[in-house]
């Protein structure tokens, strides 16, 4: 028998009522449509080589302490060191998100993203050839090597061509009334990642002052916004961005979702200009930090998620929710942004905040197994089985 964690667990409650509802909620998915913007990337995925014995057979560098004990050990000298291509493909939150969201059985997404500029490039093709995707690409891709491990990964990030968007380029290759027309068809909004798209708050202060004012009934529409890597800007424009986002709750219910390391740093900046109300000495712990945050930030939805569990913060209630962990994942670039498809999915499908954080772990929890998007029928069976994937490392789906 399960047994909770903390006070805040409703993990098996919530995979019961999750379950059991089950077989009405494909019908459901299939009435959605979503919006995405603004990015695109090309993904390479490597594993890093610790050792090579022959042509067919060499050992893999499992753990980032290791890579990290390399690099340190070799600092002021030099190092060679070898890779194997385990897949190039379309990246980044527009691709990532739609992978997953395509896959699982929605309706309709529709794209303002940067996947080639006049004419998209060709890894972003059996996406942008869906019947269910609609694709305004505007701009050209980033690019990005990815060095996975059994606990996590490094991005090394070329972001050149995504330095480029801005507000002016969206009005003029996509244009108001575009954004306006498919705001008003879609039933969440999502938007990513503040970390790259140096503009994103510009961005995002048009929408709001420019769009969502011409949205019928946007209190009942969703935006859900992914930071990305908050190391990558300076904490100036960290704190102003999150000074901002009550101004965006104002205007339509946001979702934010962190992922632990971008929750520590989150606690960090706010603590350090003292917006942080906890007087709480050990951040790094993440069981209540959604609160601490949330009593700042005051929106609909605040997630934090990891490897192990994930929490969701409303304005008034904090929930917890355990992962179907894995030590040996087989993938785990874009592992987030399944996460963060399947919770957005369920709370537009109005499920309960607790059960979409359950579909979103499930829906990574395949993923980080075989490296692809389950369909409907596929995240139904992790989720039947979701308490036995707790119980047990299992790195392997079905």
């Amino acid at each position: 028998m399960y047994e909770k964690l903390n006070d805040y667990d409703c993990t098996l409650n919530s995979y019961n009522s999750l379950k059991n509802k089950l077989p009405s909620l494909k019908t459901i998915i299939s009435k959605k449509s979503f919006f995405l913007g603004f990015d695109g990337f090309i993904d390479s995925l490597y594993n890093v080589i610790q050792s090579r014995e022959s042509l067919k057979k060499w050992i893999q560098m499992d753990y980032m302490k290791d890579f990290g004990k390399l690099i340190m050990d070799v600092a002021g000298s030099s190092a060679g060191i070898n890779l194997y291509l385990k897949r190039m493909t379309s990246g980044g939150f527009t691709s990532n998100v739609c992978k997953a969201l395509s896959m699982v059985g929605v309706k309709q997404i529709f794209l303002a993203s940067a996947w080639g500029y006049p004419n998209i490039f060709d890894i972003f093709a059996p996406l942008a050839s869906k019947n269910t995707v609609d694709v305004n690409s505007f701009a050209n891709p980033g690019r990005t090597i990815g060095l996975e491990f059994n606990d996590g990964k490094i991005m090394l990030s070329d972001i050149d061509e995504i330095l480029n968007i801005n507000w002016n380029l969206i009005h003029e290759r996509i244009g108001l009334d575009y954004l306006v027309k498919i705001f008003n068809m879609c039933d969440l909004i999502g938007m990513g990642y503040w970390a790259t798209i140096l503009q994103f708050e510009d961005i995002l202060n048009h929408i709001i002052m420019d769009i969502i004012p011409l949205v019928k009934n946007p209190r009942e529409k969703l935006l859900f916004l992914d930071l990305a890597d908050v190391k990558r800007r300076t904490k100036k424009d960290l704190i102003s961005f999150l000074k901002f986002i009550p101004k965006i709750e104002e205007k339509i219910p946001l979702l934010l979702s962190l992922n632990d390391q971008e929750a520590k740093d989150i606690l960090i900046a706010l603590k350090d200009v003292k917006l942080l109300s906890t007087k709480k000495k050990d951040l790094n712990e993440l069981t209540d930090a959604g609160i601490y945050i949330n009593e700042t930030l005051n929106i609909s939805y605040l997630v934090i998620h990891s490897p192990h569990f994930a929490t969701i913060t409303t304005k008034n209630k904090h929930f917890w929710i355990t992962e179907g962990f894995t030590s040996k994942p087989r993938y785990t670039t874009s592992a987030g942004d399944h996460f963060n498809a399947g919770t957005v999915l369920g709370l537009a499908c109005n499920l309960t905040p607790t059960e979409a954080i359950v579909m979103g772990n499930a829906l990574t929890a395949v993923f980080v197994r075989t490296g692809k998007s389950p369909n409907f029928e596929e995240l139904s069976q992790f989720i039947h089985k979701y308490m036995d994937y707790i119980k047990n490392d299992n790195p392997d789906f079905p």
